[in-house]
């Protein structure tokens, strides 16, 4: 069962847009996808079960002890062809310790990360930022980097070497700075899919655009097979040693 879970660097990193056209080009490419949602929101959910046809599935490990994580993940994953996890605020941000964060449900999924990060005006940086989220907790398994809101592309790839050299994590997508990516439609940020559908004039248009940014930003094959990698990586295993599918249309 292949799984990938993306989270962000804190919040406001986009990732929510982005695992909105990843959902969509999976979708695209005729796959079942089941989406969750760490932690309890639930507009993100809306635009996931929208989108896929499944129903979104929340994962929480303050409310729910860890059985109750894979249990609900094993059931709903059921019959899917590949699973996607979006994070929640920052990659390790959580009530004590790792206690309802991302980072725990990832490690409790064996989930490979696929690591969101807000490179507006940052390139040598964003390996800092990269090596530090790596080597903060080694049992959490980044497997690859996806570079959001960037300006230009010398900035790309300025960005992409400095982080292949120095955090040694492959950079599987680029995102550049597009009005298009902004989902939000009100001083409260993202509105919920049914009164985003109903309410503003070429929402799903928009929705639409965002999963062409998408599929031309990531490299989506090499996603699929960095979510084939649910196992603990060589990196982690040393360490313990010490609804409507609208994509289509």
């Amino acid at each position: 069962m292949r799984r990938i879970l993306l989270a962000g660097d804190r919040s406001s990193s986009g990732k929510t847009t982005i695992v909105a056209g990843l959902l969509s080009a999976l979708c695209n490419r005729s796959l079942q996808v089941q989406p969750f949602k760490v932690a309890m929101d639930y507009i993100d959910p809306s635009y996931h079960s929208y989108i896929t046809g499944r129903y979104c599935r929340n994962l929480d490990g303050y409310l729910m002890p860890k059985w109750t994580v894979d249990e609900v993940y094993s059931r709903a994953s059921q019959g899917a062809d590949i699973s996607v996890i979006e994070g929640v605020r920052g990659l390790y941000e959580g009530y004590e310790g790792d206690l309802g964060s991302t980072a725990q449900i990832a490690k409790i999924l064996r989930a490979p990360v696929i690591f969101v990060v807000d490179a507006r005006s940052i390139t040598r940086s964003a390996a800092a930022l990269v090596k530090g989220y790596m080597d903060f907790d080694p049992q959490v398994d980044i497997m690859g980097v996806i570079l959001n809101k960037v300006g230009s592309e010398r900035h790309a790839r300025k960005a992409r070497e400095e982080i292949e050299r120095y955090a040694g994590v492959e950079v599987v997508g680029v995102i550049p700075r597009d009005e298009s990516m902004h989902l939000a439609m009100r001083h409260l940020g993202l509105v919920p899919m049914v009164e985003g559908e109903a309410r503003h004039e070429g929402f799903v248009q928009r929705l639409a655009r965002i999963r062409e940014i998408v599929e031309e930003g990531l490299d989506i094959d090499r996603i699929l097979e960095i979510a084939a990698r649910h196992s603990p990586s060589k990196r982690q295993s040393r360490t313990s040693t010490k609804g409507t599918n609208w994509a289509a249309a």
